[in-house]
């Protein structure tokens, strides 16, 4: 990570344009001022009677100008291209400064105003560097974000640490040949009753080995090594279910059986004491995730529909408690600690850690599980069923990253233009039809607008968990084929 800089200050060059130009510059030269970015800009910075090329030189080349921040429009290319009026002065101030130094962090390219045609309006001595975009208003919060993290010295998509090896590449699959092959008589030519009797009972059978999980001599208190080596006992049932998991498209109705697989699951483990009870109900926990990662996957929304929107009677707090999907979530700090200790960092949780290291590649990978997991929590805002006072939270978000679009949740996010995905997302919430998902959205996005929504971080992280909505504008849902 950089040096953070305490205390930025910018020097903003730009094209003198229209009024309505003008005052966009102002408007964001005052978001960086109240952001505590201390502003250079001629507006405010230039008094009659000083000398125009002496204070565009200072500006430029004084060593407490920690950034020079060129706003690009065409009007501004075209000046510089021809060396121009104030940028043209500018321009050979600064191109010098760009030419010469191999490596300079100092000036920084901001496109402001695109050209006709979309283009970028780069004049010939930026055109191979890197720069920010404030031209699309559906862009514009994330990249403003980006830039004033980079003001002061925030790495944008800090390199992380290098860790250690997956322990999948070389661990032997848990599950016996003996396992994988019983379950291959679901694909036979057998009614579709007995495929669902035969689907249950598999289901009954790891259910039973999760709820009668035990261990001898743990005692009071056990190490972190011990923790962790505790909830990888598990992994053989988690492994066995997906394993099961991949031939439920076999079975008609099975999404059905699976959601009483789980809501049995953790009416039988509520009252588990002890560091058996804690790790069952992670495992819960991470199952579920899975469940939702493997349904987006395979595009049955329908299941997925059934599995979020279904009311789960666990018996938490009383006998016929109804409660919504997050009766699985779970937040086991023991493990987080153990995690953290045993790797010598101080994670945002050791549980998401763990689950990342030790995912089950044969169902998921690292994306479309993180996507799952933020999805249950953009699900827990949707769902018309949801009825939980609090929002899922995704434990796994800091794992995706947003800045450059390559985040399956963003790619998800943006296809919602179409009317066809605008469909199955209206499906997958429980929604009638397209139009009452969007009532939900443009109230969600009004709150989010008005700031009386309630963001979920951890305390420490920058990035937010991800919503939808910022992302796409209600009305540009729907808009494309």
């Amino acid at each position: 990570m950089k040096n953070i800089i305490e205390f930025p200050k910018v020097f903003i060059s730009y094209a003198w344009g229209t009024e309505d130009y003008q005052a966009k510059v102002l408007s964001f030269a005052t978001d960086l001022m109240n952001d505590g970015i201390d502003v250079v800009l001629d507006r405010w910075s230039l008094k009659e009677g000083n000398d125009t090329y002496a204070f565009m030189e200072q500006s430029v080349t004084d060593s407490t100008i920690t950034n020079v921040l060129i706003l690009l429009d065409p009007n501004y290319e075209k000046k510089a291209n021809t060396r121009d009026g104030g940028v043209g002065t500018e321009t050979q101030i600064i191109s010098p400064e760009v030419y010469n130094k191999v490596r300079q962090e100092k000036f920084l390219p901001v496109v402001f105003e695109r050209g006709e045609n979309g283009e970028i309006p780069k004049p010939q001595y930026l055109k191979t560097m890197l720069h920010f975009d404030l031209s699309q208003d559906e862009k514009y919060d994330l990249e403003y974000q980006r830039l004033v993290k980079r003001l002061y010295g925030i790495e944008i998509v800090e390199k992380p640490e290098l860790g250690k090896k997956p322990s999948w590449i070389e661990e032997k699959s848990s599950i016996t040949t003996k396992t994988r092959t019983r379950y291959e008589i679901l694909k036979q030519q057998k009614s579709d009753n007995v495929k669902k009797d035969e689907f249950r009972n598999f289901l009954f059978a790891i259910k039973e080995k999760i709820v009668n999980f035990s261990k001898d001599k743990l005692g009071n208190s056990i190490s972190a090594e011990e923790y962790i080596e505790l909830y990888s006992e598990t992994k053989v049932f988690r492994d066995d279910f997906l394993h099961l998991l991949k031939y439920s498209f076999y079975v008609p109705e099975s999404y059905k059986a699976v959601a009483s697989f789980m809501e049995e699951i953790c009416g039988e483990i509520k009252n588990k004491n002890g560091y058996e009870g804690e790790v069952t109900k992670t495992l819960l926990h991470e199952l579920f995730i899975y469940i939702v990662a493997f349904y987006f996957k395979n595009k049955d929304y329908g299941a997925l529909s059934y599995t979020l929107s279904k009311t789960y009677f666990v018996g938490k707090y009383s006998y016929d408690d109804a409660q919504s999907f997050d009766v699985f979530y779970d937040n086991n700090e023991n493990f987080d600690r153990a995690v953290s200790q045993r790797d010598g960092k101080n994670y945002y949780s050791g549980t998401a850690s763990y689950w990342i290291d030790n995912i089950n590649v044969e169902v998921c990978n690292k994306n479309e599980f993180v996507f799952a997991d933020v999805f249950c929590y953009n699900a827990s805002m949707f769902v018309e069923n949801y009825t939980d006072g609090w929002f899922w939270f995704p434990i796994t978000y800091i794992y995706s990253r947003m800045e450059y679009g390559n985040s399956l949740f963003r790619q998800f996010a943006v296809r919602l233009k179409s009317k066809e995905h605008l469909q199955e997302i209206a499906q997958i919430m429980g929604f009638s039809d397209a139009e009452a998902f969007k009532k939900k959205y443009i109230e969600i996005e009004t709150k989010m607008k008005q700031g009386n929504f309630r963001e979920y971080r951890y305390n420490s992280a920058f990035e937010t968990a991800p919503v939808i909505c910022q992302f796409i504008k209600a009305e540009e849902l729907g808009i494309r084929n």
